[in-house]
């Protein structure tokens, strides 16, 4: 009876540090570009394979939920490393279009291959079972973090 439920508050912390504390995103494979632009890469892939032949700044904003003067810093160094494209809309010279150049796609590829190599690792370590419960579980911490950011209330 004397069980505390909240005895491994502190554990549950320290596993939290050792995530944000993680490089395994990170790992510098990507020619010098930083992991925030990696991921700018891969929203502008998926979104592009997704039926788009080019993408906004706007739209980049919203996927990685950044500011668009942040995506345009970042949208400029990509120009810089020849991973990207910046083009005024045929039909509205106000919007930007962005594509990804040949090194951008192979990049982003490479990216997504490496991203999905870890998680079938982790399925692979855990087996489909533990997975599928590791998945509903972080869905419920996701959801709870999201509503204790917009409340005073805990």
């Amino acid at each position: 009876m004397g069980e505390n439920k909240y005895e491994n508050v502190s554990e549950l912390i320290a596993v939290f540090q050792r995530f944000a504390r993680a490089d395994w995103r990170k790992k510098t494979m990507w020619d010098g570009l930083k992991a925030s632009e990696i991921r700018m890469l891969v929203s502008i892939k998926q979104n592009n394979d997704n039926g788009t032949t080019a993408t906004t700044v706007t739209e980049i904003s919203k996927i990685l939920e950044v500011t668009s003067p942040t995506v345009t810093q970042m949208l400029n160094r990509l120009i810089a490393e020849g991973c990207a494209i910046r083009t005024a809309d045929q039909t509205d010279r106000r919007i930007t279009e962005i594509t990804l150049t040949e090194k951008g796609n192979r990049l982003a590829a490479k990216a997504i291959d490496r991203f999905h190599s870890i998680f079938k690792g982790i399925i692979d370590d855990l087996g489909k079972e533990q997975s599928d419960q590791l998945i509903l579980m972080l869905n419920q911490v996701f959801q709870f973090l999201e509503y204790a950011n917009k409340t005073d209330d805990l």
